[in-house]
């Protein structure tokens, strides 16, 4: 007998893939994903929720604010999930500038250009990196975290 094991687009086998992403639905209402330590926030509220939780925890929050069409985000967004592995006191997130339900967030944070990255503390933005620049992004993460 052969057994078959299905793959996703990522090459994994599709059992491993969903064991490494986890749906979480927060206020029966909004859902945010969390793919390892990267966290996909999905709403204006949660965005909220995450930030405070991030400052309730005395952490550093780092935001990469991107777009599925965005080639540079698709190039950074491997390097951005290694850090958030490398640098386990900060909380990352990542929001897509293109959903309608955080809208207000990509509005109210005045984000012109993707990708864009924008380091929390106590509630507020401190510094902000724009581009898939790593280094910049990384010289921030040891400054800041």
């Amino acid at each position: 007998m052969q057994h078959v094991v299905r793959r996703s687009l990522l090459g994994l086998p599709r059992a491993r893939l969903l064991q490494s992403q986890s749906l979480v639905l927060q206020h029966g209402r909004s859902l945010s994903t969390e793919t390892g330590s990267v966290i996909e926030v999905t709403s204006d509220e949660d965005f909220k929720k995450e930030i405070a939780s991030a400052n309730d925890a005395g952490k550093l929050a780092v935001v990469d604010y991107s777009a599925a069409w965005c080639g540079p985000c698709k190039v950074i967004a491997p390097v951005y999930q290694r850090l958030s592995h490398q640098y386990p006191d900060a909380k990352f997130l990542k929001v897509d500038i293109d959903q309608p339900s955080i809208e207000k967030t990509v509005v109210d944070s005045n984000i012109s250009s993707v990708p864009t990255f924008a380091f929390f503390k106590g509630g507020k933005e401190l510094a902000r990196v724009t581009g898939a620049d790593v280094v910049g992004l990384r010289d921030h993460l040891d400054k800041l975290a």
